[in-house]
């Protein structure tokens, strides 16, 4: 029998964040949402409400709280915040704190384990989940599924089994496939194609179902991908694009991608962690990515 796990630290109160958050806490799991300054104050005073319900979460505030080391840990921050969360959730960890990032890309599990240490860091992606918030209300559809895993020099086995008894607890679904790298490079395909494309024509997950000029940007933006990755060592083919359409059918019709969310609310897009990624790998292998070169020149203007 794995651990038994006892508490969720959620570090990030944006849709992501709060979505996770509320499983523990309906799990009877103790959850806190890492926050500092100002943040911590606004969510202490005014809170958030997920589907409609308050979320019964503590907020822990690294310049003054004191707790017992959380674990596991969940990282659901926009990639350009990392360093300052890992600097807020520092104070509440510990040697068993095994740690589970949320973020889209390849890199933040590098990151985090820079930090921490590799021994305690989890490979993870999120699939299907859809997640808005407009002020202090979070909405979303669904939770979708957490896909989580190890590789050569990361976690012990051992610490999927333990997170995966917390997430069962927490009524959120995974499960740990045998090529946690495939699995991740898959991601990086299906963000690459859809959260791009989308954001730059504003259009939601229905678009990109039927043939038309949406699906075609859509599928020019994949296939870069896919032609990089067996020189990157992680090979996609054809059976992982039709695998990202049969999820593709099966998203809210209206659902928005993050980035899409992101762009005409004026925040920072994570463009470079995509379409950057994808013109560099390209640079370096001597590949044309000019879909992907387009979407980093318009997403950074």
């Amino acid at each position: 029998m794995p651990p038994q796990i006892e508490s969720v630290a959620v570090v990030g109160a944006g849709a992501m964040g709060a979505m996770y958050a509320a499983h523990p806490v309906e799990g009877g799991l103790r959850t806190v949402l890492v926050a500092s300054g100002e943040r911590a104050q606004r969510l202490r005073t005014e809170g958030l409400t997920v589907n409609g319900r308050p979320l019964a979460a503590d907020v822990a505030d690294p310049a003054g709280d004191e707790l017992p080391p959380v674990d596991p840990a969940i990282v659901a921050v926009k990639h350009h915040d990392l360093a300052a969360a890992l600097d807020d959730l520092a104070p509440f960890v510990g040697p068993s704190t095994t740690y589970v990032s949320v973020l889209n890309g390849l890199d933040s599990e590098e990151t985090i384990a820079e930090r921490f240490g590799a021994d305690r860091v989890l490979l993870c992606i999120a699939l299907g989940m859809a997640a808005g918030r407009e002020g202090n209300e979070v909405t979303y559809l669904s939770p979708g599924l957490l896909v989580i895993g190890t590789s050569a020099g990361l976690a012990d086995p051992s610490r999927i089994a333990t997170v995966g008894a917390a997430l069962d607890r927490a009524a959120l679904a995974w499960e740990a496939p045998e090529d946690m790298q495939h699995e991740m490079w898959w991601k990086f395909m299906v963000n690459t194609c859809i959260n791009r494309a989308s954001a730059v024509l504003r259009a939601p997950y229905a678009d990109f179902t039927e043939p038309g000029p949406a699906r075609s940007l859509m599928i020019a933006l994949r296939d870069e991908v896919i032609a990089l990755s067996s020189p990157a060592g992680v090979p996609l083919d054809a059976s992982d694009a039709d695998r990202w359409d049969e999820v593709l059918r099966g998203l809210p019709g209206t659902g928005q991608t993050s980035m899409l969310q992101d762009v005409p609310a004026g925040r920072p897009t994570e463009v470079d962690l995509f379409a950057g990624r994808v013109v560099a790998l390209g640079e370096q292998h001597g590949i044309p990515t000019p879909y992907n070169q387009t979407m980093a020149r318009v997403l950074s203007r």
